[in-house]
C-alpha cells in the first residue's frame, strides 16, 4: 500500500497534515486531512486528481500513473478563480510594482559584485561537488553538458575488500535498465561503520541517483544527497533501531513516531543524528550526541512531538 503524507502551512501559521493511502492491489484510495477522512474512492487504477479545500485554499492531490508506477503530488491551486486567489492576485499586483522599483536598485549593486563573486562561487562549487558527490571527469564544460544533455540513472554501491583489512574501497555501478553501464570506485575512511560523503553509514547495495552523458558515460556524477527510496528506507530503519536501543524505556511505537515526525519536519538528513546519537563529537564530528540533543531541543519540533507522539 502506498502511504504519502504532506504538511501544509496556511497563511495564518496553521499546520495541516494531509495524507493519502492507495492500495497496491485493490486500488482503493483514501484522502485525509488532520485525521479527518475527506474522500474515499475505489479501484483507482489510472491517473486521477482529487480536489478539496483547506481553510480557503483549494488543494489538489494528483495520482499520476507513468510506466505502470504511480507518482503522488500535493499542491495548492493558486490559479483557479477562488476568493482567496483573487485576494492573492491583488496583493501580488501591488507587491510587483514595489518590487520593480526595489529590484532596479538592487541590480545595480549586484552587477558590481557579480564578477568577483563568480570566481568565488566556482571555487565553492568545486568544493561542494567533492563533498557531496563523486564526479568523473570533472570540468566546467562537462558539468554544463551534464546539465544540458545528462540522463538520469541509479548508482549502486558495493564494498571491495583488498588483501589487507585496511584496504577498503567502495565501487559503484551505473545501471541502465538493470544492466551494467559504467563502473567506478572511491576510497573510504577506515572506520567502522564506513561513512559515506553524506554522513550515513554504508550498507551493501545502497543506491543513489546519478546523471551521465549518453554519448560518453564516463562523464557522470553520483549524488549522495539523492538516495533512492530503498536507501532512504534503510536510513529510516537504522534511525528507529538506534532510537529504540538508546531509549529502551520508551514505547516502541513512540520511538517510531519520534523518528518519523522529526524526519518529516526537518528532512531525511537528520536521520543521521538519530543513528549516531550514542557517539561523541570526537568519534563523529558531523553527527553525534550533541547534534541529536540540539535537534530535539528545537522548540518547533518539541511542540510537534508533544502533540503527535503521545
Amino acid at each position: 500500500m502506498a502511504q504519502m503524507n504532506w504538511v501544509f502551512l496556511d497563511d495564518f501559521g496553521g499546520r495541516h497534515r494531509v495524507g493519502l493511502y492507495h492500495g497496491d492491489r485493490s486500488g482503493h484510495v483514501m484522502v485525509h486531512c488532520n485525521m479527518k477522512v475527506l474522500q474515499i474512492d475505489f479501484s483507482v487504477k489510472e491517473s486521477k486528481m482529487y480536489s478539496f479545500f483547506i481553510e480557503d485554499e483549494l488543494c489538489e492531490l494528483i495520482l499520476e500513473k507513468k510506466d505502470g508506477v504511480f507518482g503522488y503530488e500535493f499542491r495548492v491551486n493558486k490559479k483557479v478563480d477562488t476568493p482567496r486567489n483573487r485576494i492573492r492576485r491583488d496583493q501580488e499586483g501591488r507587491t510587483r510594482k514595489y518590487m520593480i522599483f526595489m529590484v532596479g536598485g538592487v541590480l545595480i549593486i549586484l552587477a558590481t559584485a557579480f564578477f568577483g563573486l563568480r570566481w568565488y562561487g566556482q571555487i565553492q562549487e568545486e568544493k561542494r561537488m567533492a563533498s557531496t558527490s563523486i564526479v568523473s571527469k570533472y570540468s566546467k564544460k562537462n558539468m554544463e553538458r551534464l546539465a544540458a544533455e545528462g540522463k538520469r540513472t541509479v548508482a549502486r554501491l558495493h564494498l571491495v575488500q583488498g588483501e589487507k583489512p585496511e584496504d577498503k574501497k567502495i565501487s559503484y555501478t551505473l545501471l541502465a535498465l538493470d544492466s551494467l553501464m559504467e563502473q567506478g570506485d572511491f576510497p573510504v575512511s577506515q572506520t567502522e561503520p564506513i561513512l559515506l560523503p553524506n554522513g550515513f553509514p554504508f550498507s551493501e547495495g545502497d543506491a543513489f541517483n546519478a546523471i551521465y552523458l549518453p554519448s560518453d558515460p564516463q562523464v557522470h556524477r553520483v549524488d549522495f544527497f539523492q538516495p533512492t527510496r530503498s536507501t532512504t528506507t534503510t536510513y529510516l530503519q537504522l534511525a528507529i533501531q538506534a532510537e529504540q536501543k538508546n531509549h529502551p524505556a520508551t514505547l516502541p511505537e513512540r520511538s517510531v513516531c519520534r523518528v518519523l515526525t522529526a524526519s518529516e519536519q526537518s528532512g531525511w538528513p537528520i536521520l543521521a543524528d538519530f543513528i549516531f546519537q550514542d557517539q561523541t563529537s570526537e568519534e563523529n564530528a558531523r553527527n553525534n550526541r550533541e547534534t541529536y540533543e540540539r535537534l530535539l531541543s528545537d522548540p518547533n519540533l518539541q511542540k510537534t512531538l508533544k502533540s503527535g507522539c503521545k
